[in-house]
Protein backbone atom coordinates (compact mmCIF):
# COMPACT_ATOMS: atom_id res chain seq x y z
CA UNK A 1 0.00 0.00 0.00
CA UNK A 2 1.45 3.37 -1.06
CA UNK A 3 1.03 6.29 1.30
CA UNK A 4 -1.02 9.21 -0.01
CA UNK A 5 1.91 11.62 0.31
CA UNK A 6 4.00 9.40 -2.00
CA UNK A 7 1.43 8.88 -4.77
CA UNK A 8 2.61 11.92 -6.73
CA UNK A 9 5.97 10.20 -7.13
CA UNK A 10 4.47 7.36 -9.14
CA UNK A 11 4.57 7.41 -12.91
CA UNK A 12 1.30 6.49 -14.62
CA UNK A 13 3.01 3.80 -16.69
CA UNK A 14 5.33 2.57 -13.93
CA UNK A 15 4.90 -0.61 -11.92
CA UNK A 16 7.04 -1.72 -9.01
CA UNK A 17 7.92 -5.33 -8.19
CA UNK A 18 9.15 -5.32 -4.59
CA UNK A 19 9.73 -8.60 -2.72
CA UNK A 20 8.02 -9.05 0.61
CA UNK A 21 10.96 -8.56 2.95
CA UNK A 22 9.05 -9.78 5.98
CA UNK A 23 8.69 -13.20 4.30
CA UNK A 24 12.38 -13.13 3.33
CA UNK A 25 13.32 -12.22 6.92
CA UNK A 26 11.50 -15.32 8.15
CA UNK A 27 13.58 -17.50 5.80
CA UNK A 28 16.81 -15.70 6.74
CA UNK A 29 16.07 -16.36 10.40
CA UNK A 30 16.53 -20.09 9.73
CA UNK A 31 20.02 -19.30 8.40
CA UNK A 32 20.97 -17.41 11.56
CA UNK A 33 20.40 -13.89 10.19
CA UNK A 34 18.00 -11.86 12.30
CA UNK A 35 17.82 -8.07 12.40
CA UNK A 36 15.07 -7.87 15.01
CA UNK A 37 11.40 -7.01 14.58
CA UNK A 38 11.96 -3.24 14.59
CA UNK A 39 14.66 -3.25 11.90
CA UNK A 40 12.71 -5.78 9.82
CA UNK A 41 9.70 -3.49 9.73
CA UNK A 42 11.87 -0.44 9.03
CA UNK A 43 13.66 -2.24 6.20
CA UNK A 44 10.38 -3.27 4.61
CA UNK A 45 9.00 0.27 4.66
CA UNK A 46 12.30 1.92 3.75
CA UNK A 47 12.88 -0.26 0.67
CA UNK A 48 9.35 0.40 -0.58
CA UNK A 49 9.92 4.13 -0.25
CA UNK A 50 13.28 3.82 -2.03
CA UNK A 51 11.58 2.12 -4.99
CA UNK A 52 9.03 4.94 -5.19
CA UNK A 53 11.54 7.76 -4.83
CA UNK A 54 14.16 6.37 -7.23
CA UNK A 55 11.85 4.91 -9.87
CA UNK A 56 14.01 1.77 -9.98
CA UNK A 57 12.83 -1.73 -10.83
CA UNK A 58 13.42 -4.94 -8.84
CA UNK A 59 14.50 -3.11 -5.69
CA UNK A 60 15.30 -5.49 -2.86
CA UNK A 61 17.34 -5.81 0.31
CA UNK A 62 20.89 -6.94 -0.47
CA UNK A 63 22.56 -7.18 2.94
CA UNK A 64 24.67 -5.38 5.48
CA UNK A 65 28.36 -4.39 5.50
CA UNK A 66 29.92 -3.94 8.93
CA UNK A 67 32.09 -0.90 9.62
CA UNK A 68 34.29 0.29 12.46
CA UNK A 69 32.20 3.42 13.14
CA UNK A 70 28.84 2.56 11.57
CA UNK A 71 27.36 -0.16 9.36
CA UNK A 72 26.01 0.03 5.82
CA UNK A 73 22.53 -1.28 5.03
CA UNK A 74 22.54 -2.20 1.33
CA UNK A 75 19.74 -2.27 -1.24
CA UNK A 76 19.99 -3.09 -4.92
CA UNK A 77 17.84 -2.55 -8.02
CA UNK A 78 17.89 -1.52 -11.65
CA UNK A 79 17.74 1.92 -13.19
CA UNK A 80 17.13 2.40 -16.90
CA UNK A 81 19.87 4.87 -17.81
CA UNK A 82 22.55 7.00 -16.19
CA UNK A 83 21.99 10.72 -15.82
CA UNK A 84 25.16 11.36 -17.81
CA UNK A 85 27.58 9.16 -19.71
CA UNK A 86 30.93 8.39 -18.13
CA UNK A 87 33.94 10.07 -19.68
CA UNK A 88 35.97 6.92 -19.04
CA UNK A 89 35.51 4.57 -22.00
CA UNK A 90 36.48 1.55 -19.89
CA UNK A 91 33.42 1.97 -17.61
CA UNK A 92 30.54 -0.30 -18.64
CA UNK A 93 27.27 1.51 -19.34
CA UNK A 94 24.43 1.59 -16.83
CA UNK A 95 22.40 -1.59 -17.06
CA UNK A 96 25.30 -3.65 -18.45
CA UNK A 97 28.19 -5.61 -17.00
CA UNK A 98 29.25 -4.67 -13.48
CA UNK A 99 26.84 -1.70 -13.66
CA UNK A 100 23.83 -3.87 -14.49
CA UNK A 101 22.69 -3.36 -10.90
CA UNK A 102 22.60 -0.12 -8.90
CA UNK A 103 23.36 -0.14 -5.16
CA UNK A 104 22.10 2.17 -2.44
CA UNK A 105 23.39 2.34 1.14
CA UNK A 106 22.38 4.00 4.39
CA UNK A 107 23.57 3.87 7.98
CA UNK A 108 20.13 4.78 9.33
CA UNK A 109 16.94 3.13 8.10
CA UNK A 110 14.95 6.23 9.05
CA UNK A 111 17.01 8.49 6.75
CA UNK A 112 17.49 8.64 2.98
CA UNK A 113 19.35 6.10 0.89
CA UNK A 114 22.52 7.17 -0.94
CA UNK A 115 23.15 5.86 -4.44
CA UNK A 116 26.69 4.59 -4.97
CA UNK A 117 28.59 5.66 -8.12
CA UNK A 118 28.92 3.40 -11.14
CA UNK A 119 31.68 0.85 -10.80
CA UNK A 120 34.99 1.50 -12.54
CA UNK A 121 37.17 -1.40 -13.74
CA UNK A 122 40.27 0.06 -12.07
CA UNK A 123 38.44 0.04 -8.71
CA UNK A 124 37.78 -3.70 -8.99
CA UNK A 125 41.37 -4.44 -10.05
CA UNK A 126 42.76 -2.46 -7.11
CA UNK A 127 40.19 -3.86 -4.65
CA UNK A 128 41.42 -7.38 -5.41
CA UNK A 129 44.92 -6.41 -4.25
CA UNK A 130 44.03 -5.05 -0.81
CA UNK A 131 42.31 -6.00 2.43
CA UNK A 132 40.43 -3.12 4.02
CA UNK A 133 37.83 -2.89 6.80
CA UNK A 134 35.21 -0.25 6.07
CA UNK A 135 34.73 2.65 8.46
CA UNK A 136 31.12 3.57 7.66
CA UNK A 137 32.06 6.96 6.15
CA UNK A 138 31.57 7.07 2.36
CA UNK A 139 33.94 10.05 2.03
CA UNK A 140 36.76 8.48 4.05
CA UNK A 141 40.15 7.93 2.47
CA UNK A 142 41.30 4.36 1.85
CA UNK A 143 44.82 4.10 3.26
CA UNK A 144 46.26 0.84 1.97
CA UNK A 145 49.40 -0.55 0.38
CA UNK A 146 49.21 -0.78 -2.61
CA UNK A 147 47.27 2.46 -2.84
CA UNK A 148 43.58 2.59 -3.76
CA UNK A 149 42.73 5.52 -6.04
CA UNK A 150 39.35 6.52 -4.67
CA UNK A 151 37.22 7.10 -1.60
CA UNK A 152 35.48 4.49 0.52
CA UNK A 153 32.34 4.84 -1.62
CA UNK A 154 34.30 3.59 -4.67
CA UNK A 155 35.82 0.67 -2.76
CA UNK A 156 32.41 -0.24 -1.35
CA UNK A 157 30.84 -0.21 -4.82
CA UNK A 158 33.61 -2.40 -6.22
CA UNK A 159 33.33 -4.84 -3.30
CA UNK A 160 29.56 -5.17 -3.70
CA UNK A 161 30.00 -5.88 -7.41
CA UNK A 162 32.54 -8.61 -6.63
CA UNK A 163 30.32 -10.16 -3.97
CA UNK A 164 27.04 -10.29 -5.87
CA UNK A 165 28.51 -11.33 -9.22
CA UNK A 166 29.99 -14.31 -7.38
CA UNK A 167 27.23 -15.18 -4.89
CA UNK A 168 23.85 -14.08 -6.31
CA UNK A 169 22.45 -17.47 -7.35
CA UNK A 170 19.11 -18.97 -8.40
CA UNK A 171 17.99 -22.43 -9.56
CA UNK A 172 19.16 -22.98 -13.12
CA UNK A 173 16.40 -22.38 -15.64
CA UNK A 174 14.61 -19.80 -13.49
CA UNK A 175 15.84 -17.06 -15.82
CA UNK A 176 16.86 -17.05 -19.47
CA UNK A 177 18.48 -14.52 -21.77
CA UNK A 178 16.29 -13.04 -24.51
CA UNK A 179 18.09 -13.55 -27.83
CA UNK A 180 16.68 -10.35 -29.33
CA UNK A 181 17.16 -7.89 -26.45
CA UNK A 182 19.96 -9.80 -24.66
CA UNK A 183 18.13 -9.15 -21.37
CA UNK A 184 17.05 -11.62 -18.71
CA UNK A 185 13.51 -12.93 -18.62
CA UNK A 186 11.67 -15.46 -16.50
CA UNK A 187 11.94 -19.05 -17.76
CA UNK A 188 8.72 -20.00 -19.54
CA UNK A 189 8.80 -23.71 -18.65
CA UNK A 190 10.57 -23.35 -15.32
CA UNK A 191 9.32 -25.33 -12.32
CA UNK A 192 10.91 -24.58 -8.95
CA UNK A 193 12.93 -27.61 -7.77
CA UNK A 194 11.96 -29.43 -4.60
CA UNK A 195 13.50 -31.61 -1.93
CA UNK A 196 16.76 -33.26 -2.84
CA UNK A 197 17.15 -31.22 -6.01
CA UNK A 198 17.61 -28.03 -4.00
CA UNK A 199 20.23 -29.67 -1.78
CA UNK A 200 22.37 -30.45 -4.82
CA UNK A 201 24.59 -27.42 -5.51
CA UNK A 202 24.63 -28.35 -9.20
CA UNK A 203 21.00 -27.21 -9.32
CA UNK A 204 22.10 -23.61 -8.72
CA UNK A 205 23.76 -21.12 -11.05
CA UNK A 206 25.05 -17.54 -10.99
CA UNK A 207 22.61 -14.85 -12.08
CA UNK A 208 25.36 -12.51 -13.30
CA UNK A 209 28.43 -13.06 -15.40
CA UNK A 210 31.73 -13.57 -13.59
CA UNK A 211 33.96 -10.48 -13.48
CA UNK A 212 37.12 -10.81 -15.57
CA UNK A 213 40.64 -9.92 -14.48
CA UNK A 214 40.24 -6.56 -16.25
CA UNK A 215 37.39 -5.54 -13.91
CA UNK A 216 34.64 -5.98 -16.55
CA UNK A 217 32.39 -8.86 -17.58
CA UNK A 218 33.30 -8.40 -21.25
CA UNK A 219 36.54 -7.31 -22.84
CA UNK A 220 36.83 -3.69 -23.92
CA UNK A 221 37.47 -3.42 -27.68
CA UNK A 222 41.06 -2.46 -28.39
CA UNK A 223 41.96 0.64 -30.37
CA UNK A 224 43.61 -1.19 -33.28
CA UNK A 225 43.20 -1.33 -37.05
CA UNK A 226 40.44 -3.65 -38.21
CA UNK A 227 42.83 -6.26 -39.59
CA UNK A 228 44.66 -6.47 -36.23
CA UNK A 229 41.62 -6.19 -33.96
CA UNK A 230 40.29 -9.72 -34.50
CA UNK A 231 43.49 -11.65 -33.61
CA UNK A 232 44.20 -9.33 -30.67
CA UNK A 233 40.73 -9.85 -29.18
CA UNK A 234 41.02 -13.63 -29.66
CA UNK A 235 44.33 -13.61 -27.81
CA UNK A 236 42.79 -11.54 -25.01
CA UNK A 237 39.83 -13.92 -24.77
CA UNK A 238 42.18 -16.91 -24.56
CA UNK A 239 44.10 -15.38 -21.64
CA UNK A 240 40.95 -14.31 -19.74
CA UNK A 241 37.90 -16.28 -20.98
CA UNK A 242 34.44 -14.71 -20.68
CA UNK A 243 32.06 -16.66 -18.43
CA UNK A 244 28.38 -16.55 -19.37
CA UNK A 245 25.45 -16.33 -16.96
CA UNK A 246 24.02 -19.25 -14.98
CA UNK A 247 27.34 -21.02 -14.50
CA UNK A 248 27.05 -24.07 -12.27
CA UNK A 249 28.23 -23.07 -8.79
CA UNK A 250 29.62 -26.58 -8.42
CA UNK A 251 32.49 -25.33 -10.58
CA UNK A 252 33.46 -22.77 -7.92
CA UNK A 253 36.42 -23.87 -5.82
CA UNK A 254 38.59 -22.13 -3.25
CA UNK A 255 41.66 -23.54 -4.97
CA UNK A 256 42.05 -25.46 -8.26
CA UNK A 257 41.27 -29.15 -7.86
CA UNK A 258 39.53 -28.75 -4.50
CA UNK A 259 35.89 -29.27 -3.55
CA UNK A 260 33.32 -26.54 -4.36
CA UNK A 261 33.30 -23.46 -2.15
CA UNK A 262 29.58 -23.79 -1.34
CA UNK A 263 27.94 -25.83 1.39
CA UNK A 264 24.27 -26.81 1.34
CA UNK A 265 22.00 -27.97 4.13
CA UNK A 266 18.30 -28.32 4.94
CA UNK A 267 16.71 -27.12 8.19
CA UNK A 268 13.19 -26.98 9.56
CA UNK A 269 10.36 -29.43 9.00
CA UNK A 270 11.53 -31.85 6.31
CA UNK A 271 8.36 -33.97 6.48
CA UNK A 272 6.48 -34.38 3.18
CA UNK A 273 2.79 -33.46 3.39
CA UNK A 274 -0.04 -34.06 0.95
CA UNK A 275 -1.24 -30.93 -0.84
CA UNK A 276 -4.36 -29.63 0.92
CA UNK A 277 -5.58 -28.15 -2.39
CA UNK A 278 -5.66 -31.57 -3.99
CA UNK A 279 -2.58 -31.26 -6.21
CA UNK A 280 -1.91 -34.37 -8.29
CA UNK A 281 1.07 -36.23 -6.89
CA UNK A 282 2.69 -33.10 -5.48
CA UNK A 283 3.76 -33.17 -1.84
CA UNK A 284 4.37 -30.04 0.22
CA UNK A 285 7.33 -29.45 2.52
CA UNK A 286 8.13 -26.58 4.88
CA UNK A 287 11.88 -27.20 4.94
CA UNK A 288 14.30 -24.34 4.31
CA UNK A 289 17.30 -24.88 2.04
CA UNK A 290 20.42 -22.90 2.93
CA UNK A 291 23.51 -22.41 0.77
CA UNK A 292 26.56 -20.65 2.20
CA UNK A 293 29.60 -19.39 0.34
CA UNK A 294 33.01 -20.30 1.74
CA UNK A 295 34.78 -17.84 -0.53
CA UNK A 296 32.71 -14.87 0.65
CA UNK A 297 31.85 -15.66 4.30
CA UNK A 298 28.49 -14.02 5.01
CA UNK A 299 26.97 -14.67 1.56
CA UNK A 300 23.85 -16.82 2.02
CA UNK A 301 21.02 -18.00 -0.23
CA UNK A 302 17.84 -19.39 1.30
CA UNK A 303 14.83 -20.96 -0.38
CA UNK A 304 11.44 -22.09 0.86
CA UNK A 305 8.09 -22.76 -0.74
CA UNK A 306 9.21 -21.91 -4.28
CA UNK A 307 10.93 -18.64 -3.29
CA UNK A 308 14.61 -17.81 -2.84
CA UNK A 309 16.73 -14.81 -1.91
CA UNK A 310 20.46 -14.03 -1.65
CA UNK A 311 21.97 -11.63 0.88
CA UNK A 312 25.38 -10.79 2.24
CA UNK A 313 26.09 -9.87 5.87
CA UNK A 314 29.76 -9.43 6.67
CA UNK A 315 32.84 -7.23 6.54
CA UNK A 316 33.28 -7.38 2.76
CA UNK A 317 36.44 -9.48 3.00
CA UNK A 318 37.08 -12.40 0.67
CA UNK A 319 38.56 -15.69 1.84
CA UNK A 320 40.55 -18.21 -0.08
CA UNK A 321 43.18 -16.16 -1.87
CA UNK A 322 46.00 -18.69 -2.30
CA UNK A 323 48.84 -16.26 -1.64
CA UNK A 324 48.07 -12.87 -0.23
CA UNK A 325 51.40 -11.17 0.47
CA UNK A 326 51.35 -7.42 1.08
CA UNK A 327 54.02 -5.41 -0.68
CA UNK A 328 57.03 -4.88 1.58
CA UNK A 329 57.37 -1.24 2.67
CA UNK A 330 60.54 0.70 1.80
CA UNK A 331 63.64 0.05 3.92
CA UNK A 332 63.86 2.29 6.94
CA UNK A 333 66.78 4.72 6.69
CA UNK A 334 69.59 3.99 9.14
CA UNK A 335 70.46 6.55 11.78
CA UNK A 336 73.53 8.68 10.90
CA UNK A 337 76.74 8.20 12.89
CA UNK A 338 77.22 10.53 15.82
CA UNK A 339 79.95 13.08 15.26
CA UNK A 340 82.44 14.16 17.90
CA UNK A 341 81.46 17.18 19.89
CA UNK A 342 83.30 20.29 18.78
CA UNK A 343 83.57 23.70 20.41
CA UNK A 344 81.14 26.36 19.35
CA UNK A 345 82.84 28.52 16.70
CA UNK A 346 80.80 31.60 17.59
CA UNK A 347 79.93 31.36 21.29
CA UNK A 348 77.54 33.84 22.81
CA UNK A 349 79.89 34.37 25.77
CA UNK A 350 83.70 34.30 25.75
CA UNK A 351 85.28 31.26 27.44
CA UNK A 352 87.11 32.00 30.73
CA UNK A 353 90.86 32.81 30.37
CA UNK A 354 93.20 31.04 32.78
CA UNK A 355 96.10 32.97 34.43
CA UNK A 356 99.63 32.12 33.32
CA UNK A 357 100.62 31.19 36.89
CA UNK A 358 97.81 28.66 37.11
CA UNK A 359 98.80 27.18 33.75
CA UNK A 360 102.47 26.84 34.74
CA UNK A 361 101.40 25.27 38.06
CA UNK A 362 99.35 22.64 36.28
CA UNK A 363 102.20 21.77 33.87
CA UNK A 364 104.66 21.52 36.81
CA UNK A 365 102.29 19.18 38.67
CA UNK A 366 101.99 16.97 35.62
CA UNK A 367 105.79 16.80 35.34
CA UNK A 368 106.15 15.69 39.00
CA UNK A 369 103.61 12.95 38.45
CA UNK A 370 105.64 11.62 35.55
Amino acid sequence: MIASEDRHLLSKNKSFAIPNFEEEAEMLDWAGINFGEDNTLRLSKSIKRLAIMSGADQVRFAGKIFGTKSDYWVAMGRLAEAEEDSKDASVEARGKGVNETVFWVTDNLLSDWIQLPDCRPKDIVQARQIKHVFSGDLNANVDTNPAFCGKERHLLRATLARIFHATHIVPKGMFAVDEETNEMKYGEEFAFPKGEELRDIKTWGNVSQIILQAGRVTHQPLDLPEEELGPAMEELEAKDPTVERFRDIGEHALFPGESPCWISKVVGDTQQYADANGGEGENVTFAVNILKSLRWPGAITVSKGGKCTSVYVGHGLKKGDPSYNPIEPPTVQEDPEEEEEKPEPNPLTEPPIQDEEDTMGEEKAEGEDD
